[in-house]
């Protein structure tokens, strides 16, 4: 059976089978770690890319998890001791057609020498050796002395049974509820039972054996990472002597070995007796390797031993916590070998996400700068970009995709990924228990955001700001909006830290957001039920303005003069001339999404301006002071120009438009014939389209006495065109 999954079973429950892992999972590699106990999994550091498989498995069981589980290879490091289960290992392993790699656990220190009882040829009498816990406990029952047993829990009850006196013994064990059962069927219990969890140094195993008073330490052989020269040291140090059950021979192994059909049965029970179990040579795997050769090989079996295509994920981290991210931005936060994104996205996951701890981070997400990084480490060919958030949602992934297009050579060397997280939108909603599809989605975080003007006009807004400042601002700014009358009844909602320790989401006043304090990351819902009362079409009565003596474009006017001009969602609009502001204000109010700009040069104009523009509350409307054409020079570039008031320039204004966009739309509204005059000649000579011209007189009727009559007013030209180019800057 071959896989292309890249997938690798181990067989663990040792502390190589979890460095194995841990080496594995480092390069990327998906593992499924199978423990015997509950305790062998929580020792284990949990991580996105491992399953574990908590439970003793006989033949059948491994066979039906390696054909389900599709993986590359088998690693079996399981205790040198646990014969039974590595033949069960290697005889699943044929079953199915996988490679079995056998991880060696390195040699013991002390061996025997012709037979004799010396300790790796120091020439002391330290170490007896025997071949099992049987043998061992026959052995002790006729010699005096109590007994400190390291061997574990597994095999206690049958060394007592041999013993015959279950109160010599004092047990090292795990702390696990098994193994404090395993000791109580044994006859063992309270001080006869240290229940901890190693690895013990020298100077620990000193101290049980003082604590016990043994005069015997009854251990395996199991080389270094099992502990064994330090019970050896210990031993000798404190004067008594080791009973040591040898490491299984591997010089006989019949490679292919499987056991009959009768010997397995339901449960992973054996029918054999505990002094044959204990006796059956260790299978005939693959050659048995140490730490690199199993590490090396696996990762050739997973296919990351030969040149690949490197990775860049770019990962929305979600809002904050790791519990928040996503099974997919948890593996490739945990497979990068270095995370870019901002300082304070990266001091995040550093500090909360535990897969995180330790990685290489560089805070940079510059997309030029995190490109030539990679170009100048070859070696690094899994990286990751740490996005707050959703990656499609006001994310510096997409600055990061626009660059990738263009990066020919780095797509070749790279595959790119795009992993969305949880945004702060759909985790406020589910926290707050409100419905989102319907909201209007804000940002002031680091840019403009016209909030009145977007609350006006939507009945359910959300809005990311940037830090608690930011909440007080908005907080005033919504207030002074309700006090003028643009904005009605309000509710909202604000959310900080979401996903984070002390997250709180709270329902709120515009006049509480002011006095809020608490420093950290928020976002505001907004509801605003008047929303869906208000006009989306233009026609302002004109004692909705403040007045004075600036000229006004009167109400029919107004309202014809911006049909011609089409505003667009985001339009940016010069209003030439803007006398009391009601064009621009109209403007302004009908599109929050566009930028008004209302130039003006007399002083009594430019204060009735101010004074409209704040009883409106509105974000979106510059006001800029001087004459045109001057004053348009460093303007944005428009989309739509107004012009009501000239100052006899007509001509220069609209070179300058021109000049700047040459497809912008225009309205000119003339009273006196000088301009119309004036404004015949300019579009004589500029290359305009779609000429409009109406001449528009308003009637209203008015009450004299007892009689009704009607004022006439002033006949307007009404002039709209376009220029016939394309925009030049």
């Amino acid at each position: 059976m071959k896989s292309e999954s890249g997938k690798i079973l181990i067989f663990g429950g040792t502390t190589e089978g979890r460095t194995v892992a841990e080496r594995l999972l480092a390069e990327g590699v998906p593992c499924t770690v199978c423990v015997a106990t509950q305790y062998g999994e929580e020792v284990l550091q949990p991580h996105p890319l491992m399953t574990v498989h908590t439970g003793r498995l006989n033949r059948i069981g491994m066979t039906q998890m390696m054909l389900e589980g599709h993986f590359s290879c088998v690693i079996d490091a399981t205790h040198p001791h646990a014969q039974l289960v590595s033949q069960e290992i290697r005889a699943a392993c044929e079953q199915t057609g996988l490679s079995c790699l056998r991880l060696q656990r390195e040699d013991a220190d002390a061996q025997s020498v012709d037979g004799r009882t010396t300790d790796a040829g120091q020439g002391n009498q330290t170490c007896i050796y025997v071949s099992d816990v049987e043998e061992a406990g026959t052995y002790l029952a006729s010699r005096p002395g109590r007994i400190l047993v390291t061997t574990g829990s597994k095999e206690l009850a049958r060394f007592a049974g041999a013993l015959g006196d279950p109160s010599r013994i004092t047990a090292r064990v795990l702390p696990a509820r098994e193994s404090l059962d395993a000791c109580a069927e044994a006859g063992l219990a309270g001080k006869q039972i240290f229940a901890m969890q190693g690895p013990f140094d020298t100077e620990m195993n000193c101290a049980l054996i003082r604590h016990a008073g043994a005069s015997w330490l009854l251990t395996k052989q199991t080389g270094a990472a099992g502990g064994y020269p330090e019970k050896i040291e210990a031993v000798r140090k404190c004067g008594i002597r080791a009973l040591v059950i040898r490491t299984p021979s591997t010089e006989n192994e019949s490679r292919g070995t499987v056991l009959p059909d009768s010997f397995v049965q339901a449960g992973g029970t054996t029918s054999m007796t505990p002094a044959e179990e204990s006796r059956i040579p260790h299978p005939g795997a693959a050659p048995v390797d140490g730490l690199e050769d199993i590490i090396a090989k696996a990762l050739q079996y997973a296919g990351m031993g030969r040149q690949r295509a490197g990775i860049l994920s770019l990962v929305g981290v979600g809002v904050g916590a790791q519990a928040a991210g996503t099974q997919q931005a948890l593996e490739a936060i945990a497979s990068a070998r270095v995370l870019f994104g901002a300082k304070s996205v990266l001091d995040n996951l550093t500090k909360t996400w535990p897969l995180a701890a330790g990685k290489k981070v560089i805070a940079n997400y510059d997309s030029g700068k995190i490109l030539d990084y990679l170009e100048e480490h070859p070696e690094i060919r899994n990286a990751a970009v740490a996005y707050s958030g959703d990656s499609g949602f006001y994310s510096g992934a997409a600055s990061m995709l626009a660059k990738l297009k263009k990066a020919e050579t780095f797509k070749e060397n790279f595959e790119v990924r795009v992993i969305c997280g949880i945004s702060s939108v759909s985790w406020f909603a589910a926290r707050a228990g409100i419905p989102w599809q319907d909201w209007k989605i804000l940002s002031s975080h680091g840019r403009f955001c016209n909030v009145t003007g977007q609350v006006r006009r939507n009945r359910e807004c959300f809005l990311l700001l940037a830090n608690a400042a930011d909440l007080r601002q908005t907080g005033a700014m919504l207030a002074r909006a309700q006090e003028q009358g643009t904005l009605g009844k309000l509710q909202l909602i604000y959310g900080c830290e979401l996903s984070r320790a002390g997250e709180d989401i709270c329902p709120c006043t515009p006049q509480e957001l002011i006095e809020v304090t608490r420093e950290g990351l928020y976002v505001l819902y907004i509801r605003h039920d008047d929303a869906e009362k208000v006009s989306v079409l233009p026609g302002m009565p004109d004692i909705a303005f403040i007045r004075g003596k600036a000229p006004m474009t009167s109400s029919e006017i107004r309202t014809l003069s911006l049909c011609r001009l089409g505003l667009t969602a985001k339009s940016v609009l010069w209003d030439v001339g803007a006398g009391t502001g009601s064009v621009s204000i109209e403007a302004a109010l009908a599109c929050p999404d566009s930028k008004v700009w209302s130039i003006e040069c007399k002083k009594d104009a430019l204060a009735l301006l101010a004074e409209n523009r704040a009883k409106y509350s509105l974000q979106n409307m510059s006001i800029i002071e001087g004459w045109a054409p001057d004053a348009l020079i460093d303007l944005p570039v428009p989309t739509h120009v107004f012009i009501g008031g000239s100052g006899g320039e007509i001509g220069s204004i609209l070179d300058l438009v021109l000049a700047r966009n040459s497809s912008a739309k225009v309205v000119v509204n003339c009273i006196t014939s000088e301009t119309l005059a004036a404004l015949h000649d300019a579009l004589d000579r500029l290359p305009i389209r779609n000429l409009q011209c109406t001449q528009v007189m308003v009637n209203r009727e008015e009450i004299l006495g007892t009689y009704h009559y009607l004022r006439a007013g002033n006949p307007v030209f009404i002039i709209s065109f376009q220029g016939e180019g394309k925009t030049r800057d």
